[in-house]
């Protein structure tokens, strides 16, 4: 099984002394964070589209064998809520083809308040490049059902699976890899520190989930806890 593992960003202020040493400018920290982990998860992507320039600089600046997810914009997600989007799908793939083979996956969020609608799932599916890595993580309980990841292993699109405090710990396969993101089970999204039993019973589905690839990242990025227990999951998966 192929893994890319890391975490929801790199550019986290309170990072510097927990997980940057003190020393490391900002500048450099891309290059640090790609000495560690293998793959990053972009968020800003997300919020706006950045200038060719930049996309360039990430892929120029990253090893050969790292790749990025570039979360999908909220624009098609949350604005138009899918509806019409083929031209502004079209527009976020080119930019993201900026990378290369160093593209990993394009993660497409979706919003809270977007109810299942198995017909405007069906045709956003078909308006994706099934060539590219298209992951869809759903954010209410209404998607998750056989019929919903049928349409998706239909399309070749993964489906995220979530660790949250308002999701169950499942680990969906649609497709031929498997994709996850930790957001934490406390209280608060975000600020958690998954467990070793917690991480002992991820790798035993990750193990088992016969997916040829995985794609991991952890999003509970208060005080550095993503780094940490993403370099403790990559070890336990790799038998370290």
């Amino acid at each position: 099984m192929k893994l890319q593992i890391g975490c929801s960003g790199w550019n986290y202020k309170d990072w510097k002394g927990e997980f940057y040493p003190e020393d490391v400018p900002k500048k450099d920290w891309l290059n640090y964070y790609s000495q560690n982990f293998n793959s990053v998860e972009v968020n800003g992507t997300f919020y706006n589209l950045p200038k060719d320039e930049t996309i360039q600089s990430w892929h120029d600046s990253a090893p050969h064998n790292f790749g990025f997810t570039l979360k999908g914009s909220r624009y098609i997600t949350h604005m138009k809520k899918l509806n019409g989007v083929a031209d502004n799908v079209d527009k976020f793939y080119k930019a993201a083809g900026i990378l290369g083979d160093k593209l990993d996956s394009i993660l497409w969020q979706l919003p809270p308040n977007l109810h299942r609608d198995d017909d405007k799932l069906r045709e956003f599916c078909e308006t994706l490049d099934n060539r590219r890595n298209n992951v869809i993580e759903f954010r209410h309980q209404s998607w998750y059902d056989d019929e919903v990841y049928a349409i998706l292993e239909a399309n070749a699109v993964i489906c995220c699976s979530i660790s949250s405090p308002d999701f169950t710990d499942e680990l969906i396969k649609t497709a031929d890899k498997v994709y996850i993101r930790f957001h934490g089970k406390g209280k608060d999204w975000y600020d958690y520190h998954y467990s070793k039993k917690e991480l002992e019973n991820w790798t035993k589905k990750i193990r088992e989930s016969g997916a040829k690839g995985a794609y991991i990242y952890f999003n509970n990025d208060v005080n550095a806890q993503a780094p940490g227990n993403a370099l403790d999951l990559a070890g336990m998966l790799k038998g370290d």
